[in-house]
């Protein structure tokens, strides 16, 4: 008995465990694909539209309920203190009366009382006609709202990565120039002390450093704006444990071999086709709903039960319970107010024009800004490719000139010089880097939304 006991408890903490690693994300190892997955599950604002849809379908079914017949139990128990008094003609009690006598008549007793089952159904209600249809497009709009969400999401994730990614790189590339005029800078600092240099020249190597010191800051302080913001993307808490332990796998280059060079397939129906589609057909069941207006309402009202009479309360008597039971069909059709109909449906068909426009609109922007970012992609890339080589050109560049002014070849402000033109070389690789990253992000979601 214990040791099945002990089995089991430690089962359910296996798997316990494993749940909780499923909804874990490793931080300091983190890919692109790892980060959109966690973010498609956790993100706030994906998971509220998802619940936005869960909602919209529970109001369906319960709009298909209340089609159904309307039957319930009712029961009702009355004191009558003061019991009134009904005239009627004599002659109908003693025929010999002469004509034009009244007589005073109670019809009730002092307990009364009544239970039954009531029936209540609309076969044909135009208030209630097109309820059905319209929440089934608004299930339909909703659920496109959430693949949209989705979509937006990746976008969002991907585009926060990319920040991060070049963040990174900015940083590491501003470290090793700190580190660089650092030692500069302690070189000058013993030459002066050794009088082999001018104050003028020990000051323009400490400038240098501290210049790139404050850029160091700043990309670091970048670094960190794009960490937090990551986090906040995938539905993470931005504490000092996150933000300490996200490292991100994927590179500038990897991420260009993952973005760049697939192309996105073109969906035959982007989704905000499909959902201005479903808008325009909303509309349209609107006006056919208001239409129907003019039509009359047909309901069936029923009622079976008994009621009870006495001059004493005594439920249990079998004798003072008379029954009671009608079905009842009622029509009615509407006169005054067909006028305010009319001004509905003419309202509600214009609206149903506004709703194709837009869809035309939607599709004709849609394929503009299409065009325009695919064009847009290609020159970027050409672009990232000519960024690419020139900073590796000035590499070269520059350790050829190193081995120069290390030969006394070259004077050290010739030197700084190339240094500073590989410094923008490399901030022209990365600032195209991101504009190309940025553009197929941006591409990608309009291929899909």
């Amino acid at each position: 008995m214990d040791k099945r006991y002990f089995l089991t408890l430690a089962c359910s903490f296996v798997l316990l465990s494993v749940t909780g690693q499923e909804s874990r994300v490793e931080l300091d190892n983190l890919t692109l694909e790892s980060a959109l997955t966690y973010s498609l599950a956790h993100s706030p604002t994906v998971v509220k539209q998802r619940l936005k849809s869960q909602q919209a379908g529970y109001q369906l079914e319960q709009i298909k309920r209340e089609y159904l017949p309307d039957i319930y139990a009712s029961s009702e128990l009355r004191r009558n203190i003061v019991i009134p008094s009904t005239p009627i003609p004599a002659s109908m009690i003693n025929p010999s009366s002469p004509d034009g006598e009244l007589m005073y008549m109670r019809f009730n007793t002092p307990w009364s009382s009544g239970a039954g089952i009531n029936v209540a159904f609309d076969i044909f209600n135009p208030e209630t006609a097109g309820r059905k249809l319209m929440q089934e497009k608004e299930l339909n709009i909703s659920r496109l709202d959430s693949r949209i969400s989705e979509n937006e999401l990746r976008a969002s994730v991907a585009q926060a990565y990319v920040d991060c990614a070049i963040a990174r790189a900015q940083l590491e590339a501003l470290a090793a120039d700190t580190v660089y005029y650092a030692s500069l800078f302690r070189e000058a600092a013993d030459r002066y002390r050794r009088e082999k240099i001018s104050l003028a020249e020990r000051n323009s190597a400490e400038i240098n450093y501290n210049t790139s010191l404050a850029r160091f800051h700043q990309a670091k302080n970048i670094l960190h704006n794009a960490n937090v913001a990551l986090l906040l993307q995938m539905g993470l808490e931005a504490d000092e444990d996150n933000l300490n332990r996200i490292w991100l796998t994927d590179d500038i280059e990897s991420l260009y071999l993952k973005m760049a060079e697939l192309e996105p397939v073109n969906d035959v129906a982007p989704l905000s086709h499909l959902r201005q589609a479903e808008q325009v057909s909303l509309s349209e069941i609107r006006t056919r709903s208001a239409v129907l207006k003019y039509a009359p309402s047909l309901s069936l009202t029923g009622y079976y039960g008994a009621n009870y009479f006495g001059r004493e309360l005594k439920p249990g008597d079998p004798d003072r319970w008379f029954g009671n039971s009608f079905l009842a069909l009622s029509l009615r059709v509407p006169i005054s107010r067909s006028l305010s109909t009319a001004k509905e449906v003419s309202r509600l068909r214009v609206e149903e024009q506004l709703e194709r426009e837009n869809l035309r609109e939607i599709k004709n922007s849609r394929l503009a800004e299409l065009s325009k970012e695919r064009d847009r992609v290609e020159t970027l890339r050409e672009t990232y490719g000519l960024k690419l080589a020139n900073m590796n050109l000035m590499k070269q560049q520059v350790v050829a000139r190193e081995i120069q002014f290390q030969k006394g070849y070259l004077l050290e402000s010739e030197f700084l010089s190339e240094k500073l033109r590989e410094q923008n070389a490399q901030q022209e690789y990365l600032q195209a880097a991101y504009d190309l990253l940025s553009a197929c992000i941006n591409l990608e979601k309009l291929m899909k939304n």
